[in-house]
């Protein structure tokens, strides 16, 4: 829900209540007089003189760090009001003193300096006063930069009420930069990140009652971080960094931030890492999303395994790719579905045999501006233990996998990763955000619906598989033979009639789709719209709320935007250019060799300790530049993976300030390593001397551009990294 309101934004006198001529504050019992009494109020004058707020003393009640304002419907007892006004003060605010606790003391999200330590929470108790601009469910917020201010409605703060949490989690958010010049996520592209955070901060507090907008998320995770179509669901990112450097980095993102950093770039920041690894722990965290491997895991997994249709979506985890030549393996990602800035993409893919060799090359269409693509595999065994192949990064190349015997199903996961963490407006959607369109090559499986004998599975929660498309369709709706719903298309409730079409990931919740209409992309169609004649509703538009109006029978619309109505015009001005496509001579694959994890990642079992990251066993190295007519390069050596007597290297190659055409990279290894595989380059070896050349395919990287390869050797006591040099030609 909202949270920042209109209200923090305004500056005018406050008025201090402290012993005021009308009847006395009553203090729960549950908080002593005199704890009650060490924070003041800050409660802006206007509020009763406009008639803002109209409050009243005998309609108030306190405790130690929150107030209650409630209105004239629920009387001066709350307790013997109407039903719909009838609210108890007491369980109230009982609840909000123990979520206080938690977010101070447990979790400690904030200090309790400054204007937190001053003055109590106002909360005001909505749908309980005669004027209707106080009839919000649920927001959270600050009031004249001073103090935080909920608005909870008495349905939304019954016991256990998860609303509470996550508006408290708002105020909270709030306190991170007021009174602080400067700081606090008040950009316009973090405005997402707030309901992601709210969300997250609720789940500590009641980690099994619910998990934001799952249905959601599982339709939109090509979308970009955190769009304002999935930002409740957006929270799996700040599980990842929970995970990986504990919840003291979550609560630093929030109170280290700037005004004018997106949240992303905060993190990047306080950790001191490159912008390459900062996109190379987006796409782990994206790999991470194929069993939702997270500490956390057996707290949220019933929500998604019982979201509506969950059946459905399970079944068909992740995106359809189209066949460009199914006798090579060639497939590309359509444009609706490409990962948009830091969204990503699930491919299933079925194996050929039990432990085979999962070989893959990946080229992306980096002629329509994007700038770069960061991609691994991921083999599952029984559908939950998974086990992570090295990640890729860049325009080109080739990966490998072995799998282990019993690993039944494997991911491709792509996620697009620019260069610069881009700065997109709340509703700075679809046709605004770079996407990042992709071919790719494979052998050892094939994507799933593409094998030979395939047979969907069977239909879930009351639903029907559709003749014309095979789409899901529930039960309850009505989808008429002439109507098209596509394979991962579905229609949970409402009408689809005539020629209209449901395609891509796009979903019908209600109201109509009828005449030659089309939905498609991302889009969901809500209960009270009817999209029909020629009209195109794709990206992520949603109407009613964008296109508005209960009718539209013409135009087309790809952005969700409460501000356009239906006015029949064209589609919003979309920054990717079309492309074309890819020879499978492009995606040739050549030189690739399995890469061994030898052990299985398990599902964590508690946050590690904070400040601490997974790393490989020995730092990496890097070597001075070389080259001749003015081109360089560098080589990063490191290793990516260890076991008993082996290990997996991996070699970043990044061409200097002008662009190159060929590189070589040398060193030599001082304790007898010896390599056996290698893969991405022509590597030969003399003794302790190691010479490796670009291949065919990642040999001309432009200025600053970076390649990899990689390698399987093997030690017998120390394993010192060497140095290596590189060459450019």
């Amino acid at each position: 829900m909202s949270h920042r309101t209109g209200w923090r934004r305004r500056v005018v006198v406050a008025l201090a209540l402290l012993g005021l001529g009308a009847a006395p504050v009553v203090v729960p019992e549950l908080v002593p007089p005199a704890q009650a009494a060490a924070k003041t109020l800050y409660i802006p004058s206007r509020w009763q003189s406009t008639g803002e707020v109209p409050w009243a003393q005998d309609r108030t009640k306190e405790s130690a760090n929150f107030i209650l304002l409630w209105g004239e419907k629920s009387g001066t007892n709350p307790l013997t009001a109407p039903t719909e006004f009838r609210f108890d003060p007491d369980n109230i605010l009982s609840q909000l003193e123990t979520l206080y606790s938690y977010y101070v003391n447990t979790m400690r999200f904030t200090p309790e300096t400054g204007l937190l330590s001053q003055y109590k929470i106002v909360v005001i108790i909505t749908r309980t006063w005669n004027r209707t601009a106080l009839d919000a469910w649920a927001t959270g917020g600050s009031v004249d930069g001073t103090v935080g201010v909920i608005n909870v409605a008495p349905g939304a703060a019954q016991p256990g009420s998860w609303g509470l949490a996550h508006e408290l989690g708002h105020v909270f958010q709030n306190y991170t930069f007021l009174g602080r010049s400067g700081m606090g996520f008040t950009h316009a592209s973090a405005g997402t990140f707030w309901e992601a955070s709210a969300e997250f901060m609720a789940m500590q507090v009641y980690p099994r009652t619910a998990a934001g907008d799952l249905t959601r998320w599982l339709r939109t995770e090509n979308l970009y971080y955190s769009s304002s179509r999935h930002h409740y669901g957006a929270w799996m990112l700040l599980q990842y960094i929970k995970d990986r450097d504990g919840i003291e980095m979550f609560n630093r993102i929030w109170n280290e931030a700037r005004n004018t950093e997106h949240p992303l770039e905060v993190y990047r920041r306080i950790t001191g890492i490159t912008q390459a690894e900062l996109n190379r722990r987006i796409g782990e965290y994206a790999q991470h999303n194929v069993t939702w491997d997270y500490s956390n895991r057996a707290d949220f997994m019933p929500f998604i395994n019982n979201v509506y249709g969950a059946g459905f979506l399970n079944a068909y985890k992740g995106v359809p790719v189209e066949a460009v030549n199914a006798s090579l393996r060639h497939y590309r990602i359509s444009d609706a579905m490409a990962p948009s800035d830091y969204g990503y993409n699930k491919v299933k893919m079925v194996p050929d045999s039990d432990g085979a060799l999962v070989r893959l090359h990946l080229k992306g269409h980096a002629e329509t501006g994007a700038t770069g693509w960061t991609y691994g595999l991921v083999a599952v065994r029984n559908g939950s233990t998974p086990r992570y192949s090295p990640l890729s990064q860049g325009t080109d190349g080739q990966i490998s996998f072995q799998l282990q015997p019993g690993e039944n199903e494997v991911y491709l996961v792509v996620t697009g990763t620019p260069n610069t963490v881009p700065k997109y407006a709340f509703l700075d959607g679809w046709p605004k955000n770079r996407r990042y369109p992709y071919e790719f090559r494979v052998s050892g499986a094939i994507p799933d619906g593409h094998q030979a004998g395939y047979q969907k599975p069977a239909a879930t929660n009351g639903g029907r598989w559709h003749a014309n498309g095979g789409g899901w369709v529930a039960g309850n709706a009505n989808v008429a033979s002439t109507a098209y719903v596509g394979p991962r298309a579905a229609v949970y409730s409402g009408s689809v009639t005539g020629n209209a079409r449901i395609e891509d990931l796009a979903w019908v919740n209600g109201g109509t789709v009828t005449g030659n209409a089309i939905v498609r992309g991302n889009a969901i169609v809500q209960g009270g719209a009817t999209i029909g004649g020629s009209a195109i509703v794709g990206g992520d538009a949603e109407p009613p709320a964008g296109p508005t109006g209960a009718n539209c029978s013409a135009g087309t619309y790809l952005l969700f935007n409460p501000s356009r109505g239906c006015d029949g015009g064209g589609a919003e001005a979309d920054v990717n250019p079309a492309h074309g496509t890819f020879s499978s001579t492009e995606l040739a694959l050549d030189g690739v060799v399995p890469t061994p994890t030898p052990t299985v990642s398990p599902t964590p079992s508690a946050s590690p300790t904070p400040g601490t990251s997974p790393s490989p066993s020995v730092s990496p190295t890097a070597s001075p530049t070389g080259g001749t007519g003015g081109r360089t390069c560098t080589a990063t050596y490191a290793v990516v993976g260890s076991w008993q007597g082996g290990f997996q290297g991996e070699v970043t190659v990044r061409a200097g300030t002008a662009a190159i055409t060929g590189w070589t990279v040398t060193w030599t290894y001082a304790n007898g390593q010896t390599i056996s595989q290698s893969w991405g380059t022509t590597l030969t070896s003399s003794g302790a001397s190691v010479s490796a050349q670009n291949a065919a395919y990642n040999g001309s990287l432009g200025a600053n551009a970076t390649t990899t390869f990689g390698f399987i050797a093997s030690y017998t006591s120390a394993n010192t990294n060497p140095t290596p040099t590189c060459t450019a030609r």
